[in-house]
């Protein structure tokens, strides 16, 4: 008789068929709701690598929980019909050694042991045009499915991309979150040089990256061939300097320098811009800087020629990042960039 529970108990279980997979979102305020931001998915479009990192608060669900694939959305605000696309991607998984608030510059200190979930080719069907915001439902999502099944045990979480494009390929515009966390930026003075006919100003910085824990990108806009130093200060000099007498006629020096960065100009590939040279500055991820103030002008030397960008005074940001998520992409130089505050929404399968 027992036995024949016993059988029947089986048969019973085995005739529910595979145990369903469930999807968990983070972050849960974009579960069911187009965030805020758009970013790339490495490999769709465009070759590289993306680590993403994730505090405990959002994986509560998952704890104990064997997670079995990733699930990226397709951005609401992206409404053109989208062709398919092929991606090489490895996908690595493990425990996050850094606060996701306040990363370090570097893929291996936040992600010291990750754990190889997938690699392999991976398809993106195409996707009809949309009037707004599609939800969990394919076509519009780009399905990762580990050959490796991960335990999750708890704790922050730390995913590495590295994607590689082939053919076909296609851009993917993958939904994101984003705090609005931005610092201040004023000009000061005026640039001098060839450039100034077509721009008045040839110094620029991307607000959003003015926050503890991130990557401040200051450019110059120059001639392609030249050398490029950024100056940087944490004043301005009391009276700006003329600098007529080293070259640079009608030039004006502006700030009281301590430490410099050197950066090349080369070819920006930017319509009506010649040359682009680029520095990053990472920001220590610690309250201490809120509200902290730097000051930077570029110099720019060509064959016989001088020429300087207008004086930038930078504000940090007043408010530490809130959103326990973080994003870092390393670029084709090699160099890391850190956008605290910001992360793609993600689905993740477990059973």
């Amino acid at each position: 008789m027992k036995l024949v529970l016993a059988v029947l108990t089986l048969s019973s279980i085995g005739s529910l068929g595979p145990i369903a997979q469930q999807l968990h979102a983070i972050p849960v305020e974009a579960a069911n709701v187009d965030g805020n931001g758009s970013t790339w998915l490495p490999g769709c479009g465009d070759s590289g690598a993306k680590q993403v990192l994730i505090a405990a608060r959002h994986l509560q669900p998952l704890v104990g929980r064997t997670i079995v694939g990733m699930a990226f959305r397709r951005d609401a605000s992206w409404l053109a019909a989208l062709p398919a696309s092929d991606a090489a991607v490895a996908l690595r998984i493990g425990a996050c050694a850094s606060d996701p608030d306040a990363p370090a510059a570097d893929f291996a200190t936040n992600l010291p042991q990750p754990i190889e979930v997938f690699r392999g080719l991976t398809s993106m069907l195409p996707m009809p045009p949309i009037t707004g915001y599609q939800g969990w439902v394919a076509p519009h999502v780009f399905e990762i499915t580990f050959t490796t099944p991960f335990l999750y045990s708890g704790g922050p979480l730390g995913i590495e991309i590295d994607g590689l494009s082939t053919t076909p390929r296609a851009y993917f515009p993958m939904d994101e979150v984003c705090e609005e966390l931005r610092g201040n930026i004023v000009d000061i003075g005026v640039a001098c040089g060839p450039r100034v006919a077509e721009l008045r100003n040839t110094a620029a910085v991307i607000s959003t990256g003015l926050t503890p824990g991130g990557t401040a990108q200051i450019h110059l806009l120059g001639s392609e061939g030249n050398a490029a130093f950024a100056f940087f200060g944490v004043s301005l000099l009391p009276q700006p300097v003329n600098l007529t007498l080293i070259g640079a006629p009608g030039c004006q020096w502006y700030v009281d320098a301590c430490t410099a960065l050197a950066a090349p100009v080369v070819a920006s590939g930017i319509p009506a811009v010649d040359g682009l040279a680029s520095v990053r500055l990472h920001l220590p991820g610690t309250p201490t800087l809120l509200g902290g103030q730097l000051v930077v002008q570029w110099l720019e030397v060509g064959t016989g020629s001088l020429a300087t960008s207008q004086a930038l005074a930078l504000t940090i940001s007043a408010q530490m990042p809130t959103l326990c998520m973080a994003q870092l992409e390393r670029l084709s130089d090699g160099s890391v960039h850190v956008a605290p505050a910001s992360g793609p929404v993600i689905g993740f399968r477990w059973l």
